[in-house]
């Protein structure tokens, strides 16, 4: 019997290392290749539910995919932090109240801006035809949203004071009853309910004026540092079907019509009708690759700070943070690769 070298021994265990090495990143990489992604989504009309409906981000990432559908931003965060959605979209509001209070949240992408989409509208009988009529009206928000942060910014390029203005905290669900008995003068909106309540109202500032005025609201791709450990392979490809769904809707955006299969697909996603879809599809801003690489590197982290101090002036929040760079993961738009 001969005994086997030293040499021989550790050379053996070496290929069983390695064998066994190759067999793990096989199965992890076959895991991930079959991983469900969980998405999640709001009835916000925009250009993530066209990727919803024809598949854009299902065929972009490899992966089946789960719908989870919100109603309510922060209902979205305490999902995102118990991990069980991956990646969601977040207005400014909430996510700077999220992070401020310890959310490991991190902003990826932008969904889209608010503009022509999101407005306060007042009655008709209320005869508010400028700022200052405003005074002593009552005025319906959902408070921490994007609409009360736009409202509160409009009363101060106004110099009006918030308490000059009955300020009413009610849903979105709830304001148009509001507003069709009369108990309200007026209301900042998006979605549906502008379009409802323009019928018997008018705009007296909209969200790309507000944004002229350089308080421009957004809803961001957001995702929990863990996931971005996790499943760095999903973000890429999200991203970059993002912005190169978004570089063809701005180039199209004028030929839609409410006929368009992706129109009339989305109106029977969300049961609304096709006109509607349309309208405020197109009533939001998306911003394109260089845009949002600009807004990530330039502005946002001092745009993110400067909100937060406003929420804490305003007491809608207690604490800021000395710096907000760090929730921004600007690498994902940077090195997208948009044909």
């Amino acid at each position: 019997m001969f005994s086997r070298s030293p040499l021989l021994t550790v050379k053996s265990s070496f290929r069983c290392f390695i064998a066994v090495f190759i067999f793990l990143c096989c199965v992890i990489g076959l895991q991930a290749a079959h991983a469900t992604v969980r998405i999640g989504w709001t009835n916000q009309v925009d250009l993530a539910k066209i990727a919803q409906v024809n598949g854009i981000y299902r065929k972009a990432l490899g992966e089946s995919i789960e719908w989870k559908q919100y109603n309510d931003d922060f209902q979205i965060l305490h999902d995102l932090a118990v991990e069980k959605v991956d990646i969601a979209p977040v207005g400014l509001i909430p996510f700077i109240s999220a992070v401020t209070s310890g959310l490991q949240v991190r902003i990826i992408a932008v969904s889209s801006q608010y503009s022509a989409d999101s407005a306060l509208v007042t009655r008709d009988q209320s005869n508010i035809a400028n700022p200052q009529a405003l005074i002593g009206k009552k005025i319906a928000v959902p408070f921490l949203t994007s609409s009360h942060y736009s409202l509160l910014k409009a009363l101060q390029h106004w110099q009006l004071d918030d308490k000059q203005v009955q300020l009413v905290n009610l849903p979105f669900d709830k304001i148009v009853a509001a507003w069709n008995k009369g108990e309200i003068d007026g209301a900042y909106v998006d979605g549906l309910t502008l379009l409802d309540l323009k019928k018997k109202g008018h705009v007296l500032v909209d969200s790309q004026q507000l944004a002229d005025w350089g308080s421009p609201t957004y809803t961001f791709w957001v995702v929990m540092d863990q996931t971005s450990a996790k499943k760095p392979f999903i973000l890429e490809p999200f991203v970059n079907a993002t912005l190169q769904m978004t570089k063809g809707f701005n180039q199209l955006k004028d030929s839609l019509t409410v006929n368009s299969k992706d129109v009339i697909a989305v109106s029977q996603l969300l049961k609304i009708s096709p006109a509607d879809t349309l309208t405020l599809l197109k009533g939001k801003k998306y911003l394109e690759q260089k845009a949002q690489s600009i807004l990530f590197t330039r502005n946002l982290p001092k745009y993110l700070n400067n909100t937060a101090l406003f929420l804490r002036s305003s007491n809608l929040i207690n604490n800021i943070l000395s710096d907000y760079l760090i929730y921004i993961f600007p690498n994902f738009v940077d090195q997208a690769q948009v044909k």
